[in-house]
């Protein structure tokens, strides 16, 4: 957002973050808007992740436990090299959960739950939590933005008027001054000593171990 207007005044600044952040809005509202009349129920990203779950759950093996189908027990039959061990893992559908832990974090169906819902022909989609839908991204970016009016229409500013600091500006000539702040650690006295017998007190001009001409 920043790129390329980070050395503009202030003012230029906020006026530059303003307009770009609304063209991107308007970008991303006509692209849900396309999407909601597409009839997908969610973004590609979702689906893609939905479609790497679902080839997943292929290799699974699915154990009804109780008769309201709403835990199970799921083993995996190969390893997806996902940084958990090939095991059985529990899983609960009416809480949302299972033991990998990624059900419960991303708010979206794992591979294992996708196999519960596969083993008696339930949608897995409707664990798909509603603020990943097309409509609630469209509500995201549905926002109006109001272009601002030249400043000869801008009312007259009654109130406090901003000085900057003069000696906050940055030299237009040489080095700029320096700006860190100083702690007892720059406050070290450091003694002068002579270069050759590196002793205090005197330099090497009136050093007593130098036969001076």
């Amino acid at each position: 957002m920043y790129k390329g207007i980070r050395g503009l005044p202030i003012t230029a600044i906020v006026k530059a973050s303003y307009y770009r952040l609304a063209a991107l809005f308007a970008k991303r509202g006509h692209e849900a808007v396309a999407r909601v009349n597409s009839g997908e129920p969610f973004s590609e990203n979702i689906m893609k992740f939905l479609r790497a779950e679902v080839i997943k759950s292929n290799s699974h093996q699915v154990t009804q436990v109780d008769r309201d189908r709403y835990t199970f027990s799921v083993c995996e039959t190969i390893d997806h090299k996902e940084g958990l061990p090939k095991g059985e893992y529990k899983v609960d559908l009416q809480n949302k959960w299972c033991d990998c832990g990624r059900f419960k974090a991303l708010h979206l169906p794992c591979s294992h739950a996708i196999a519960a819902c596969s083993s008696f022909c339930h949608d897995y989609k409707t664990f798909v939590d509603k603020k990943f839908t097309n409509e609630c991204v469209y509500a995201v970016y549905n926002i109006h933005f109001n272009v601002v009016h030249h400043q000869t229409y801008w009312p007259d500013y009654e109130g406090l008027k901003v000085v900057p600091n003069k000696s906050m500006r940055r030299a237009k000539k040489g080095r700029p001054p320096i700006t860190r702040i100083r702690t007892e650690m720059d406050d070290v006295e450091t003694e002068r000593r002579c270069d050759v017998s590196r002793m205090p007190d005197h330099s090497r001009r009136d050093c007593i171990n130098i036969t001076h001409q």
